[in-house]
């Protein structure tokens, strides 16, 4: 008759050992534990269980079928108690069971991709939320206390409620498809030379009167909520708009793109800062403020280009 009741983690602990080991006298090395001690611990389990997992028939244990097939049974109960014992003990420490972060549409992929990878291997306990806003946005889920951290563009500066860390600068450009009207007119282009020709806008769900006033130089607007689908509109020859360098290089260098020079910004990209931001009378938990370090960290490693 199967003891369920009977079994204990370190039954389980010495199952899995033993197999990893290769022996139980290797376990028994390895734990600082007699040898016998190891072989009554693997005995109770199997009798626990009402089978035999390990063939001891020759020099070395060799798992039976049945052996065989509860080994990622056992493996999964220690992943998980283990997975429970560290969430205990980051709530007792007060480390937050999520961190969430309002991020502007403009940064760049590579840069979440590193700060997702450092936090996770740093706090494999902790949830990460991220939320992808535009303009200011992010400083509002930051202020209404929707997530405790944002990387925001230069939409909140003077806002006094909110602390602010340099981040990196983003490098905009002015891009077109190659069949585009704009594509084919002598630069620098004149603001009568794209007044009257589609502009892709990156926009708030709701309209508020900054939206006009952000590097948009068209009459006609389409407005879209993230740069992929503004990337994916100006591919198809629909309009032109500003996107990160980083986003259009690829596109920039096959030729399905080129770069468009107005006369009232130059030749040179348009340098947007990213920072990091908090609020000032909430400031985040432990894994939020390593977070926010870790960003700060990673863009002084790193070029913007690199990114």
């Amino acid at each position: 008759m199967i003891e369920i009741d009977a079994l204990t983690f370190d039954q389980l602990s010495l199952f899995v050992s033993v197999v990893d080991d290769g022996s139980f006298s290797a376990t028994a090395r390895r734990l600082h534990r007699a040898q016998s001690a190891v072989s009554y611990g693997i005995g109770n389990l199997e009798k626990n269980l009402d089978v035999q997992l390990f063939d001891r028939s020759g020099r070395r244990p060799v798992l039976t079928p049945i052996g065989k097939s509860l080994l990622s049974d056992a493996r999964e109960v220690m992943s998980a108690v283990h997975r429970f014992g560290a969430k205990a003990s980051a709530v007792a420490e007060a480390l937050e069971l999520e961190v969430s972060v309002a991020v502007s549409a403009i940064c760049p992929p590579a840069l979440l991709i590193a700060i997702g990878c450092a936090f996770h291997e740093q706090f494999p306990t902790v949830a990460l939320r991220v939320q992808t806003e535009v303009m200011e946005a992010v400083a509002t889920l930051v202020l209404d206390g929707t997530c405790q951290l944002g990387i925001s563009g230069p939409f909140a500066e003077h806002e006094p409620r909110l602390e602010r860390r340099f981040l990196t600068k983003i490098s905009l450009v002015p891009v077109a498809g190659t069949e585009h009207v704009l594509a084919q007119k002598m630069s620098p282009l004149s603001r009568s030379d794209v007044r009257n020709q589609v502009q892709i806008v990156i926009a708030q769900r709701a309209q508020t009167e900054l939206d006009l006033t952000i590097s948009v130089f068209s009459t006609k607007t389409w407005r879209v909520a993230d740069a992929s689908t503004k990337l994916g509109l100006i591919r198809a020859g629909l309009g032109w708009g500003y996107l990160p360098v980083d986003l259009v290089q690829e596109d920039l260098d096959r030729g399905t793109l080129v770069p468009l020079i107005l006369e009232e910004r130059g030749p040179d990209p348009t340098l947007v800062s990213l920072v990091g931001i908090t609020r000032c009378q909430a400031p985040p938990g432990p894994a939020g403020r390593w977070l926010l370090n870790k960003m700060v960290a990673i863009c002084e490693e790193r070029p913007t280009a690199n990114l």
